[in-house]
């Protein structure tokens, strides 16, 4: 199949052999080059399973495989087309025993991370409050990305109680070992420990490897470049696709400098631009570029579009956030009544997850369906992570964070003083709390009836598992935990639909697959992943969440200093041109119509404050945009307080020129 592709696509397409970083502009036709390649490796005789393919998500890889497949017409199932956890999990199933481990190790989400940190905390007496369990967290993600320990941490002087989180972090890890786990970051470190370790192992993959793909590169971290390094250094036959433009998770750990020391690293690397757009409108490429243009040191290209310069972009000042969130509210509504859009043509973004309450509010005051994304994962919500540690706790006897859930719910009588005596017997003994169940083990006849039962029930799952793909052992599993049963006798229309989520969770992708496929993907999936662009209902999510979406009307709300920018990036240069890459990836979601809102004033922690307009407002061209005023913030008083500053405010703070 012929895949059109303009001059500088094809001269992506047609490299073969040596590095490669291919700039790609937002909406620039990336996807579309890095499959047209790879099919075209497989037209010159590259065997499909020598071509590996790592992005960041689910969503982006089940894309590709399905591109791919339609250009080449073969089954690309098990082709390595995948993110780059999922690749190192199935490195990890083939090559666990080298690491040491007694057998496949389970991956631990980041629901299950929090309750090992909380137990560790409370058992060293630590409250929540003195030591964020949040702040221990993010410390041990931000050392595993940057290859460090815990021994790397106690001797950090820079890290203000780093030998108390530092203790933490280790027994974290033995923890971990002690459950036959892993949790996000280890999936790399380990099998980068695993190539460091064993050099036989690095050459096979290199052998299986001979062409590497790597789309986002510009969203990779210390541990990601450092696994890409190792594998290409031999061959050279890397190819990257990235946009400096578009990094915005420096938060947790992407550096954006790996596209300066990929050039380094690999000698003799081709650079291509890719500056023709596809998505949006001339007007919105070239609003976005003027926010993104004053970043200093970035890599110099302008987007642009064969398309019309469309829609101007609409800037529009609201009262308060009360405002705002009814414009947003009617503007969509009007729209759809037209008949100019449907309500799935549109998203609303914001900086923060709090700003969704009052948009959520008028949409529901005016009937429009809507979708948030970045709030409770389905994946976390309390019924389905109990179910699930029922589901995890038959495949993996070890696990005590799933065995904790598991046995209190449904309610069976076993109080917390003999849960506590079980635990103490089964750490004296060695063996698991699951296998201390069948035991001898201290605890009242009463508790210990109980505790055989559900060790009873957990070995029939278990015996269970090994014919039944995931949906029909979920619908086992319901039955015999007693969970459904538990729930419908409470009578409540929350706990009815907790029980329908429960059921609704037979119904998940790769539920057909067995249950330790199924497991590992559903502990790898990212909020973007289960983003429905084909539904009719209004998006709603956070800047973040909407990177790699496109939509034919965007609303950007809270265009206003202390929000975007984030008040946490007004005194710090790089966090500073962070937010503007921010602002610059909502803003290019954007395919005809783009709408950027602010508030005059707006409520924060109970207060209502004075709010400036966005400094990235002043950066947007004039000849693009439209200035509008809200009725309430055309009649509001000069004070702005419960208001806006009326037409001197739009004058004091111009768009589109200095003030």
């Amino acid at each position: 199949m012929e895949i059109p592709l303009n001059e500088r696509q094809r001269e992506a397409v047609e490299h073969v052999f040596g590095p490669a970083l291919v700039l790609a502009g937002a909406g620039s036709g990336k996807t579309r080059v890095i499959t047209a390649r790879a099919a075209r490796l497989v037209e010159m005789g590259a065997s499909p399973w020598s071509i590996l393919c790592v992005t960041f998500t689910n969503k982006a890889a089940h894309e590709m495989k399905e591109r791919i497949a339609r250009l080449i017409g073969i089954d690309v199932s098990r082709m390595w087309v995948s993110t780059f956890h999922a690749t190192c999990l199935r490195i990890l199933k083939s090559e666990w025993a080298k690491l040491g481990y007694a057998a496949m190790p389970v991956v631990f989400d980041a629901s299950d991370q929090k309750s090992l940190v909380k137990a560790i905390l409370k058992e060293k007496g630590i409250d929540d409050s003195e030591l964020p369990h949040r702040k221990v967290m993010g410390l041990i993600s931000k050392y595993k990305n940057d290859l460090k320990g815990p021994e790397h941490m106690a001797a950090d002087g820079t890290q203000r109680g780093g030998k108390v989180v530092a203790e933490i972090f280790f027994q974290y890890q033995q923890r971990l070992k002690e459950n036959n786990a892993v949790d996000f970051d280890d999936l790399m470190v380990q099998v980068i420990r695993l190539f460091e370790t064993c050099p036989e192992v690095l050459e096979t993959y290199r052998g299986y490897f001979q062409f590497i793909m790597v789309d986002e590169f510009q969203d990779t971290n210390l541990v990601q470049y450092r696994l890409i390094h190792l594998l290409g250094s031999g061959h050279g036959n890397i190819f990257v696709v990235g946009d400096d433009d578009q990094s915005i998770y420096r938060w947790r750990g992407a550096r954006v400098g790996n596209i300066g020391d990929f050039e380094k690293n690999f000698k003799n690397c081709k650079v291509i631009l890719l500056e023709e757009n596809y998505r949006s409108t001339g007007n919105i490429l070239k609003a976005a570029h003027g926010v993104v243009a004053a970043i200093e040191g970035r890599k110099e290209k302008t987007l642009w579009t064969k398309a019309p310069s469309g829609e101007a972009i609409t800037l529009m000042t609201t009262a308060d956030e009360l405002d705002e969130a009814d414009f947003i509210a009617r503007e969509i509504k009007k729209a759809v009544e037209e008949g100019r859009r449907r309500y799935g043509d549109v998203a609303v973004f914001y900086r923060t997850n709090a700003q969704s309450r009052v948009i959520e509010e008028a949409f529901n005051q005016k009937g429009i369906p809507y979708r948030v994304y970045g709030g409770l994962k389905f994946y976390d919500r309390k019924e389905v992570k109990d179910l699930m540690a029922w589901l995890r706790l038959a495949v993996n006897g070890n696990d005590e964070i799933s065995f904790q859930r598991a046995v209190t719910f449904p309610p069976r009588g076993v109080g917390a003083a003999s849960l506590l005596k079980l635990k103490e017997f089964a750490r004296a003994n060695n063996v698991t709390a699951l296998a201390a169940c069948m035991m001898e083990n201290g605890v009242s006849a009463a508790a210990r009836k109980k505790l055989v039962e559900f060790g009873g029930l957990i070995g029939v799952i278990r015996d269970a598992a090994g014919g039944m793909p995931a949906a029909a052992l979920i619908k086992f599993t319901l039955e015999k935990s007693g969970y459904i049963e538990a729930l419908r006798e409470k009578k409540t229309a929350q706990d009815d639909a907790r029980a329908e989520n429960l059921q609704e969770l037979a119904n998940a992708p790769y539920a057909n697959e067995p249950i330790t496929e199924f497991l590992e993907r559903t502990s790898l999936q990212s909020e973007a992943d289960l983003v429905d662009e084909k539904s009719d209902a209004v998006c709603i999510m956070t800047l973040h969440v909407s990177k790699g979406l496109e939509f034919p009307a965007v609303f950007m709300a809270g265009l206003e200093d202390g929000l975007l920018p984030h008040a946490n990036s007004l005194k710090d240069d790089d966090q500073m041109d962070e937010e503007r890459r921010l602002c610059y990836v909502g803003m290019t979601r954007a395919m005809r119509k783009l709408y950027l809102t602010h508030a005059m004033s707006r409520r924060t922690f109970g207060k209502r404050d004075i709010a400036k307009p966005s400094v990235f407002l002043r950066d947007i061209p004039e000849d693009v945009a439209e200035q509008r005023l809200s009725y309430h913030a055309n009649r509001a008083p000069a004070s702005g307080v419960g208001g806006g500053f009326g037409g001197g405010y739009t004058d004091r703070y111009s768009w589109g020129g200095k003030r």
